[in-house]
């Protein structure tokens, strides 16, 4: 199966996509086959989660090609956001996949019927317009995407089965995920944080900026007005297409939020996320914004404060680290530079002739068994 599953298409296939595709079919099948040798019953339900930037949609439409081609299978496509859709509309046709695809939004009232429904960012905050849609359509399939780990709300328990293969970590070391830059500052608050960036404006570039609660946000929001820093906070309320647009195309400098862009959120020119203190599951789902890679971003960046509970260290090694110490960046191991000329100068001393001093050479000789020591 996987040779066939991505072949005719102009699509570099990778190879966790091909074993994730294949998965999924075959749990939608009933032959998938468990890690206790068992052969799984036949899922009406399948959830992907994969990180931003691993190329979801191409395994979703994998995926999909499959079941109309195999199946006859009338395919949706739904998303709460127009630019998802967009999205995979463009790439069905970029890649040549071609499906017979009906695109619609989360809120349609009158959504067309298909047999397989895929649910393009399947976030917990969709799970009660997923489930009226649902009911409307009643699919025979459903395949939820989703970039957001360790959730185990209500869209989870939507699906029959939850299928995880390709992590962060590896993804960079693989080279289809960018490397990144981990800093740490003593402290985070509004006027910290503000400060941080704004010193140095240029080194942070497109930013994402995360506090608790929505009065930090506007505390930081109004301090970075203050050094002359645009930006704008991301609720629930706000016009948050209009928010991301203007990001995107650089109008406004660093988006705020509590939670909402923790999902459904993929701007692939965003380079630094500053991640305020928290547990492994919120710092995943923060940071793991930024790792999409962009031509004009050898590194993305990471920031968060020491006494965050997690480290995204923990989780992706980082190509370099940093700590603000004495009003400046301290490295914690070696960066590029320091590393090259390290490795030049061992090269050096290793190709340097030394001769040991006789009185050392004598006693070695001592130390040795009579039969293999130097005729005098």
């Amino acid at each position: 199966m996987n040779d066939t599953l991505l072949a005719g298409l102009t699509v570099e296939p990778r190879p966790y996509q091909l074993r994730i595709a294949a998965k999924a079919i075959q749990m939608f099948q009933g032959e998938y086959v468990n890690r206790a040798g068992q052969t799984e019953r036949e899922a009406q339900s399948v959830l992907i989660e994969s990180p931003t930037g691993s190329g979801k949609t191409v395994m979703g439409l994998a995926i999909a090609r499959w079941m109309q081609r195999e199946w006859g299978f009338r395919v949706g496509w739904v998303a709460m956001r127009r630019n998802l859709l967009a999205q995979a509309a463009e790439e069905n046709r970029r890649w040549g996949f071609n499906i017979d695809l009906q695109v619609m939004s989360m809120f349609d009232k009158h959504p067309p019927q298909v047999d397989l429904l895929v649910v393009d960012e399947a976030q917990h905050d969709a799970a009660m317009s997923m489930a009226n849609l649902h009911g409307m359509i009643q699919p025979k399939k459903i395949l939820g995407l989703s970039a957001t780990p360790y959730r185990t709300d209500r869209v989870k328990l939507c699906f029959q089965r939850v299928l995880r293969d390709a992590d962060i970590h590896h993804l960079i070391q693989d080279g289809y995920l960018s490397p990144y830059r981990h800093y740490t500052i003593p402290r985070y608050t509004p006027e910290s944080v503000a400060e941080c960036f704004a010193r140095e404006v240029l080194r942070w570039g497109k930013s994402l900026i995360f506090f608790h609660r929505l009065a930090r946000c506007e505390e930081c929001r109004q301090e970075l007005a203050r050094r002359g820093v645009s930006s704008e906070v991301v609720t629930a309320e706000s016009n948050r297409e209009r928010q991301l647009e203007d990001f995107a195309e650089g109008k406004v400098q660093v988006l705020l939020s509590m939670v909402i862009l923790t999902e459904g959120f993929d701007c692939p020119s965003l380079q630094t996320v500053f991640c305020r203190p928290s547990g492994k599951s919120c710092t995943v789902q923060m940071g793991g914004r930024v790792f999409r890679k962009y031509p004009d971003l050898p590194f993305k960046q990471i920031v968060q404060c020491r006494d965050t509970r997690h480290p995204f260290s923990r989780t992706a090694t980082p190509a370099e680290q940093y700590v603000w110490m004495d009003h400046g960046w301290r490295t914690l191991k070696l960066n590029e530079h320091l590393g090259a000329i390290s490795a030049g100068a061992l090269q050096v001393i290793a190709s340097t002739p030394a001769e040991l001093p006789q009185w050392l050479l004598r006693n070695r000789e001592r130390g040795r068994p009579r039969w293999q020591r130097q005729p005098e």
